[in-house]
């Protein structure tokens, strides 16, 4: 895990958005990021921004006297700013830190109205998450791994409880700390919410106790009373379940009946459709072709009886004047105006008779077209039998005696004859054609007659059973009626004896035979009940409640206690663990801050002392019944505190005894020593030294940055310094200046292995 990336805004004198970005470790070697640059420029800024993101609440470690001036203050040229913000990318794609993330990064802003928040990628988070975040990744802004100016001498001479903090980062204990302190706040917690539950408690058993004794009454009562419901629950079920049946029979029937109706009705309408159609349908196209079939061989007809009378009247009188010329003895007279009249009556016949045939439109009107050409036929007989020769001397027709004289008279008989024989032929057929018709006229006629004499009898035979099927269904809604009426009276009673829900029990009760003896059995219960009477309804509702509220009292009671006692247990681990481990890295520590000792000054010794303070029995666990569990208190948990650390360092040649008598470029080297010792056995994921090396002389700087190399095989490094030495051993260098509008700025140089440089 090391930092990728730091961008600023407009935190202190770095009013601009500024990046500084962190290379990848090479080949198992962690990266040594210098940052230079004047003083005043902005430098140590870079550092007390990581500080201040990692969660520092000082003010005055910050360099300031309120937290708000960490916003970019302003200057001549640019105006002030009403916020800063600070970003750190981490990567841990090595899973180094187990803090549950391959990146992430923590955010910190303020407002100038004191406002201030931070961030876990970009999520909002409360202090104590970037604390408990920094506690596993071992690194915090108050431990070794930001050492700024100044700290370095305030480690050898700071209080021992000063001291302690930071050793206690040293070790890799912070975060035990703070499950430590979270479980005793808990704990504390937790006591005082027992010590409420229990005098609640106290106050509630004796109205419990009260009530208890007044309810104990109902006992009897109860045992009564389930009793009668469950006669109640016989009796009533059984009369309940027959009506029900019935009720449902009926209503099956009636829904059977109601359905039929239904169906008989539909069929109705259908045939009422049917006789609507029949009234008014129209001839189809078939008996239409007929009919018009039928006129057109009528009017062929006529006109060819017509032409018929014609050339029978010219063959009489041809006849007739033959026979005259033959014979020389009779003469044959004609008298044309009653021949022309009777013509003309058979014309008006005829077109009488053309004329009633069109007025033929109906069905059954058919029948009489043969009747009226018939007594037309006999008139025009009759009309023929009128004409016939008259014994006269008189032309018949001058056209006609024109026409005869060119030919011969005999021919034109025969001719005559011809023709007359050929229209009997055509009347014949035309006869043969208009029987045939009027027997498809007479076979529709007869099937139409018998359509509507089966819709007759359907009509009557639905009609018939829609009647009966009606009867039926009064009778049964009456029956019903009855049946609900005497259901709902008894439901009634049923609700009034024994509640409204019994009707729901009821339904899953199996009908039975009933006797007498069972309803006296339910009034002598009933009996009994009055003799008991009944309490007051208050103190039934009361009750309930009160032992509610005893139960849960008694159960958090319950539960808190055995909560104590497992925060206990982690506290007591948590100690242990503490211990454990403290004097583990403790001793590891020594040891390593003897050596670096040894490194920087050519020889002479170092160690550090710790003095354990005596056990403490905790007393966080308060129990009433204390003199009960004597041997519970005797197993509590023991605290260990650290109450003092001392620094022991001897110079090569010289016997001081107090750290106080080293000069200050002494001290100075005693304190990278133990700080190099500390990084060498806790491995942070990065280190910031703010000008620590201010003080070292060039052959001291050597020594100092032989040791930076060998530590940065396994931590970051990111350090501020006006030191050659420690300028040249560095990967990165960025350098910081100022311009006249009071705005920090950041060149960055990549140092390549073969001496040249990057921008």
């Amino acid at each position: 895990m090391y930092l990728k990336r730091l961008e600023l805004t407009g935190f202190k004198s770095f009013a601009q958005r500024t990046i500084l970005e962190f290379p990848k470790p090479q080949k198992e070697n962690f990266n040594i990021t210098a940052i230079i640059g004047a003083n005043g420029g902005g430098k140590s800024n870079c550092a007390e921004s990581i500080r201040w993101t990692l969660g520092e609440q000082s003010a005055k470690a910050l360099r300031g006297k309120k937290l708000e001036d960490v916003i970019f203050s302003g200057s001549k040229e640019k105006t002030r700013l009403n916020s800063a913000e600070v970003i750190l990318f981490f990567n841990n794609e090595d899973a180094t830190n187990s803090v549950g993330y391959k990146e992430f990064t923590i955010t910190r802003r303020i407002y100038r109205n004191g406002e201030s928040e931070y961030l876990i990628n970009k999520s909002r988070v409360k202090l104590q998450d970037i604390l408990v975040l920094l506690a596993k990744a071992n690194f915090g802004q108050k431990s070794y791994s930001i050492i700024g100016q100044g700290m370095v001498d305030q480690i050898l001479i700071a209080s021992p409880l000063e001291r302690k903090k930071f050793f206690d980062e040293a070790t890799g204990i912070k975060q035990y700390q703070i499950k430590k302190d979270s479980a005793i706040r808990k704990i504390e917690k937790s006591q005082l919410n027992l010590n409420q539950a229990e005098t609640a408690l106290n106050e509630i058993t004796p109205r419990l106790r009260s009530l208890t004794r007044q309810i104990n009454k109902l006992t009897q009562r109860e045992k009564i009373q389930t009793e009668l419901h469950n006669l109640q629950k016989r009796y009533y079920g059984s009369l309940w379940q027959d009506l029900n049946q019935k009720v449902s029979i009926l209503r099956k029937k009636l829904d059977s009946e109601t359905k039929e109706q239904k169906n008989i009705e539909k069929e109705l309408n259908v045939y009422a459709k049917e006789s609507k159609n029949l009234v008014y349908e129209q001839i189809d196209k078939q008996y239409q072709e007929i009919e018009q079939e039928y006129q057109k061989i009528i009017k062929i007809k006529n006109e060819r009886l017509s032409k018929q009378s014609v050339l029978r009247a010219q063959l009489i009188f041809e006849q007739e004047k033959i026979k005259h010329q033959t014979e020389n003895t009779i003469e044959t007279s004609i008298d044309s105006d009653k021949i022309f009249s009777g013509l003309k009556k058979i014309q008006t016949l005829q077109k009488n008779f053309i004329e009633q045939i069109d007025k033929i439109s109906e069905i059954n009107k058919l029948y009489d077209i043969k009747l009226l050409a018939k007594n037309i036929f006999e008139k025009i007989n009759q009309l023929l039998n009128f004409f016939q020769p008259v014994p006269h001397r008189q032309e018949f027709d001058m056209e006609t005696n024109q026409k005869t004289k060119s030919k011969d008279k005999k021919q034109m008989v025969e001719e005559l004859e011809n023709q007359q024989k050929s229209l009997e032929q055509e009347i014949k057929k035309l006869d043969q054609e208009l029987s045939r018709i009027n027997n498809e006229i007479s076979q529709f006629t007869q099937r139409e007659k018998e359509k509507i004499f089966k819709w007759q009898n359907k009509i009557q035979e639905k009609q018939s059973q829609l009647n009966q099927i009606n009867s039926s269904t009064n009778e049964t809604k009456i029956n019903l009626v009855r049946l609900e009426t005497k259901k709902e009276d008894l439901e009634q009673e049923i609700k009034k004896q024994m509640g409204d829900r019994a009707i729901g029990e009821l339904m899953n009760q199996t009908a039975e035979k009933l006797g007498s003896q069972m309803e006296e059995e339910i009034n002598k219960l009933k009996h009994q009940l009055e003799l008991i009477g009944g309490i007051d309804p208050e103190i039934e509702k009361e009750y309930p409640t009160v032992k509610e509220r005893y139960e849960f009292l008694n159960a958090q009671t319950s539960d808190l206690k055995k909560s104590l006692k497992s925060l206990d247990k982690i506290v007591e681990e948590l100690n242990q663990k503490i211990k454990n481990q403290f004097k583990e890295n403790f001793s590891q520590i020594n040891q390593k801050f003897d050596r670096y000792f040894k490194t920087i000054f050519k020889g002479g010794n170092a160690k550090i002392i710790f003095h354990e303070s005596p056990p403490l029995i905790n007393t966080l666990i308060e129990d009433s019944d204390r003199t009960e569990k004597e041997t519970e208190s005797e197993t509590a948990e023991l605290k260990t505190a650290i109450s003092e650390i001392d620094i022991l360092a001897t110079p090569p040649g010289k016997k001081i005894k107090s750290i106080e008598m080293l000069s200050g470029g002494e001290r100075a080297l005693t304190a990278l020593a133990l700080i190099c010792a500390i990084i060498s056995i806790n491995e942070p994921p990065f280190v910031i030294l703010d000008e620590v090396d201010t003080a070292l002389d060039q052959e001291n700087s050597l020594r100092f940055t032989e040791i930076l190399k060998e530590l940065k095989r396994h931590t970051q490094f990111i350090v501020i310094t006006h030191n050659q030495q420690t300028i040249e051993i560095a990967d990165v260098l960025y350098g910081v200046s100022m311009g006249r509008d009071g705005i920090s700025r950041l060149i960055s140089l990549k140092l390549e292995s073969d001496g040249r440089t990057q921008k």
